[in-house]
């Protein structure tokens, strides 16, 4: 049976996975899958000459990508999920408990901790089988409780936590099937997205990295990461995060 090789990007409508797309397909080391909610969005990818996938990330629109995945027999080299979120409409982040709304918490939490946990669980399979996959969840440093000394973000802050934790459960239950995966828990920095925007006004120039030099960062930090059955929880530098 022959194996296909493939790096895939999972919210490859964010402005890190576009510019993640863009960079490993001027790579060519093998083809790319783009997973995106937005048709707009994966018109854009298309462009690049990868292949594309759209998905809402619900279980049920999840299911026909592994299936299909499982079918090709696909070896997957890096998986980067890239969904997140920090406000919305009618939320923005809590600096006070009167400002928690369960809503808002819901809609968090659903984007940060659960979608991740989904297309991991969904994909678990196709990870089991491949070589060597190496997989980048985008987490946060605020997700770090050893690191909180403001407070405050309370929704951002949970979910990011939450889905450290169950990165760590994820990366021992993979260590017993493929003890070749590598799991991290990754932080890009400040990086100017429309994510970021309304915070961009106390981050020094030099820290505000442009999707592309983030995409770079991710990149080298990925390429750098040895199996060792553990979940990495690192920054832009390589650098370890507290849990």
């Amino acid at each position: 049976m022959s194996v296909n090789s493939l790096d895939v990007v999972i919210g490859a409508g964010s402005a890190i996975g576009r510019a993640l797309v863009e960079r490993w397909s001027r790579e060519g080391a093998q083809p790319i899958l783009a997973v995106a909610r937005s048709v707009e969005a994966l018109a854009a990818v298309e462009l690049l000459g990868v292949q594309t996938h759209r998905c809402d990330y619900s279980e049920a629109s999840l299911a026909p990508l592994a299936a299909q995945l499982q079918e090709q027999s696909t070896d997957i080299k890096r998986l980067v999920i890239c969904n997140g979120v920090l406000q919305g409409e009618g939320y923005r982040p809590e600096r006070a408990l009167n400002q928690l709304k369960t809503t808002a918490m819901e809609q968090v939490f659903e984007v940060n901790a659960f979608v991740p946990m989904r297309v991991l669980a969904s994909l678990a399979p196709v990870i089991k089988r491949s070589a060597a996959p190496r997989i980048a969840v985008l987490s946060a440093r605020v997700g770090s409780i050893g690191d909180n000394g403001l407070g405050g973000w309370y929704s951002y802050r949970g979910s990011k936590a939450a889905l450290n934790m169950m990165l760590r459960c994820a990366a021992l239950e993979t260590r017993r099937v493929n003890p070749s995966a590598k799991i991290m828990a990754y932080h890009p920095g400040t990086v100017d997205t429309p994510l970021s925007e309304p915070f961009q006004a106390s981050v020094a120039p030099e820290k505000l990295f442009s999707p592309a030099r983030a995409a770079e960062a991710l990149d080298t930090v990925l390429s750098s990461l040895a199996a060792d059955g553990e979940l990495s929880y690192l920054d832009w530098r390589g650098e370890t995060i507290p849990w």
